[in-house]
């Protein structure tokens, strides 16, 4: 993609490496609850069910001044239903109590897959983010946009997990439509159309991660759940299963822990969003973690993205 104010293609392998010095000088030896305040919650449910115009400009304003000062919002309201959150969660502990031999039989980025950045990634995986200590956790990854369809990603076989890619394939489809239907919130936040980014989003690009965080109560020091990091996504909208997600309050300039609110996601502004609207809105640091020694951590996040063929530049506003 490209952006009119540097006049230039972005080198993707230069801004990994580049992102990547810049998180290793990131003191995380100091963490703090958040309090009340730290991050905003939205609540999409008017917005949703009257679609009116009042409505869109009220969460408008909410989500201005979210993306503005933190970079992170939890939103509830969004229509999702529980039933569909929780049976993707009970899917994703399926998978992963699977025998390693299954797990390793769609093993990401295998030489002889046309494919990469899809399947199963190991505990202490080096990748996403690429890191030079392994990440204490293990992922099942689908992607899609306009050149790969759900149903060319790696899956168990059905008989392994009968029903598991249905339920995988709803909830990502579901995530989609949400992440579409925040766009005009983000547009009028932004003091543009509301329709300004739909071409964009045209067959978007998204990666859905299912991950599981393992007890680990030996982890040494300086070991992540997963390592501190940016994402690079338009958003990133998360679902956990208990708390362990960590982030960067620019307003308070700690590390502070995001609490796991009750049937809802919480949201991040990423570096494609960041890059978009010239800086404006904040693409924040954060990392994750099993906070507790004895029980598994699930979290999915959805890393949603414009189609990849879209030029981009900067918004106006």
């Amino acid at each position: 993609m490209t952006d009119s104010a540097t006049s230039g293609s972005i080198d993707p392998i230069e801004k990994e490496r580049q992102l990547r010095d810049e998180s290793a000088a990131w003191d995380t030896s100091s963490v703090e609850p958040a309090l009340d305040s730290d991050i905003p919650v939205i609540d999409l449910a008017d917005y949703l069910s009257s679609g009116s115009a009042e409505s869109l400009q009220n969460i408008g304003l909410e989500l201005k001044k979210a993306c503005e000062q933190v970079g992170f919002y939890s939103i509830i309201g969004h229509q999702i239903p529980a039933g569909l959150v929780a049976s993707t969660f009970q899917a994703i502990r399926q998978f992963h109590d699977l025998p390693m031999a299954d797990k390793q039989s769609i093993l990401m980025d295998r030489p002889e897959s046309s494919v990469g950045g899809i399947g199963y990634l190991p505990f202490k995986n080096r990748k996403l983010p690429a890191r030079d200590t392994g990440n204490l956790n293990e992922a099942f990854i689908i992607k899609q946009d306009q050149d790969l369809t759900l149903s060319q990603n790696l899956w168990p076989a059905e008989s392994l997990l009968p029903g598991f890619r249905q339920v995988v394939e709803d909830y990502a489809l579901a995530m989609e439509r949400l992440g579409k239907q925040l766009l005009p919130v983000y547009a009028t936040a932004l003091g543009i159309n509301e329709r300004y980014f739909d071409e964009a989003f045209k067959s978007p690009l998204y990666r859905l991660r299912m991950t599981h965080y393992p007890p680990n109560p030996n982890a040494e020091s300086g070991e992540f759940g997963i390592a501190p990091h940016v994402d690079t996504s338009f958003c990133t909208i998360l679902a956990q299963d208990q708390p362990g997600l960590t982030i960067f309050s620019e307003r308070r300039k700690k590390w502070i822990k995001a609490p796991a609110l009750n049937n809802a996601f919480i949201v991040n502004t990423g570096e494609l969003l960041k890059q978009w609207t010239n800086d404006r809105f904040l693409s924040v640091k954060h990392f994750a973690n099993n906070n507790v020694a004895t029980t598994s951590r699930y979290s999915i996040p959805f890393f949603f993205n414009a189609n990849s063929h879209y030029r981009m530049s900067c918004i106006e506003s």
